[in-house]
């Protein structure tokens, strides 16, 4: 073989080897390495399998229910302290939220069942019941221990607060019963009825 046919393969294989490395490079160019499905929105969240439903979200409620107090509540009852010339050193104050009634500072005297149902007639149906039976046991207690002593009621207060406490004297028209209210700016979404009933030793 003469040197012009040895110099012609080598320029052949030179040309192949060339052409392998351009085609090794346009290939290395269309896979810069990134990875398509890592871009892709699509492909990156998460699929969902036949029967799978989303997590859901708990609801938000409360979780503590308010509990009713004499000051909020329906149906409160309490001892509180009276005080005044009358001699009465306690009373016991009921409460109940839209209790009806109108705040007055005189006193009634609860010393029949009838007096006890016109007193009641004033407020709300629930709080009336309320009250009624509660005055009726009181009196009977009343009765049963003696010395002879005569229940009263007033409705002290109404508003968010209850009274700390009354101060009861005797007036030209009866018995006055003024409520000691705190100092405070609480609202409240509905008004509380406060009523007092107290007992006074007859003379």
């Amino acid at each position: 073989m003469n040197s012009s046919h040895r110099r012609s393969g080598r320029r052949s294989a030179a040309a192949l080897v060339a052409g392998l490395a351009l085609t090794a490079g346009l290939a290395a160019c269309g896979d810069d390495g990134s990875d398509d499905s890592a871009t892709d929105p699509a492909s990156s969240s998460p699929t969902k399998t036949a029967g799978e439903t989303p997590a859901e979200t708990p609801s938000e409620t409360p979780s503590e229910t308010p509990t009713d107090s004499p000051e909020t509540g329906a149906g409160g009852q309490e001892t509180i302290p009276a005080a005044g010339p009358s001699g009465v050193t306690e009373a016991t104050l009921l409460s109940a939220t839209e209790g009806g009634g109108s705040a007055s500072t005189t006193a009634f005297a609860l010393d029949s069942d009838q007096a006890v149902a016109d007193f009641s007639a004033q407020l709300g149906p629930g709080f009336a019941e309320t009250v009624g039976t509660t005055a009726n046991e009181m009196a009977s207690e009343l009765a049963e221990q003696g010395p002879a002593a005569t229940l009263y009621g007033a409705t002290a207060a109404i508003g968010c607060e209850a009274p700390r406490s009354v101060a009861i004297e005797a007036g030209e028209a009866g018995f006055q019963v003024t409520p000691k209210l705190p100092k405070s700016t609480v609202q409240c979404l509905a008004p509380v009825t406060f009523v007092v009933l107290f007992a006074v030793p007859d003379a």
